[in-house]
């Protein structure tokens, strides 16, 4: 694997002074001013944190770097909204353990967990420093306990790899073990470990698995496979997953989902939804 340019600057920022409520209506009546284009750009590349509230969970989110948090700053919501509310419905008051890899700042599992059942339990995997830093901050905000986080990324074999960005600057699409560029010199990198998901699960002494979130950027397969050739108690009940980097993978992801009684149960743009026969 080739060194990859160490990144700087955004991901060895501390945490930031969050706006007031004066100053981020101020930026608003501001942004509104412009349509798209550059204004709106430059404006977006200096927006400061900002306190938001969805679906009851408490949010500081960062617009600048990361498209998912700009969104819920822009539009209150994140761009998985409806599935988010969905899968939040489905398992509202259940004891359900909820596990989320790729959890960038909390925006999916977070409102899943709360609006589970107190028993509830939520397991959340983010690799990304910067990223991980604003997950456990929103868990302490909003005063979450049944939530165990793991800093590392998740893949078919343990180890440690580089975690690449691309070029656009989202801090959200950071994955590991696939270049953007194609070769690890025209990526930003950083080093992370990397652990199995059936590994991570073992040492949470989790008996079973009620939903399943994977956003890894191309790596699907390599999270969810694993799983499947595993243990049958710890096949989830629901796995919601990315298809759109079905190209990049390894592994025959699709076909082992229907092989262990899986069905499509709704699609949401990119992104589907399946359940397992029971």
């Amino acid at each position: 694997m080739g060194k990859g340019k160490e990144m700087g600057g955004t991901l060895s920022a501390g945490m930031e002074p969050v706006a007031s409520k004066a100053m981020d209506a101020k930026l608003r009546e501001i942004w509104g001013k412009f349509e798209k284009g550059w204004m709106r750009r430059e404006l977006r590349s200096v927006l400061p944190p900002t306190r938001i509230e969805w679906m009851g969970v408490k949010f500081i989110v960062y617009p600048r770097d990361n498209f998912t948090e700009f969104r819920m700053w822009e539009l209150g919501r994140p761009p998985e909204h409806e599935a988010t509310e969905e899968i939040a419905a489905m398992l509202a008051g259940s004891n359900a353990v909820i596990v989320d890899v790729g959890a960038n700042a909390g925006a999916f599992g977070l409102p899943i967990l709360a609006r589970a059942g107190k028993t509830a339990r939520g397991l959340f995997f983010e690799p990304n420093p910067v990223m991980l830093q604003r997950l456990n901050a929103n868990i302490g905000l909003n005063e979450i306990k049944n939530a165990r986080v793991f800093d590392c990324a998740i893949s078919d074999a343990p180890g440690r790899s580089a975690m690449f960005f691309p070029k656009n600057g989202n801090l959200g699409q950071g994955r590991v073990e696939l270049s953007y560029a194609g070769t690890a010199e025209a990526d930003e990198t950083i080093e992370v470990e990397i652990k199995t998901l059936p590994d991570c699960l073992r040492s949470a002494r989790v008996a079973r698995v009620d939903f399943l979130k994977v956003d890894v950027e191309g790596l699907e397969d390599k999270v969810i496979v694993p799983l499947l050739d595993g243990d049958e108690k710890l096949w989830p009940g629901m796995i919601y997953f990315e298809v759109e980097h079905q190209g990049s993978w390894d592994l025959p992801l699709l076909g082992r989902l229907a092989e262990c009684g899986y069905d499509e149960v709704k699609s949401f743009g990119k992104n589907r939804l399946y359940r397992r026969a029971k």
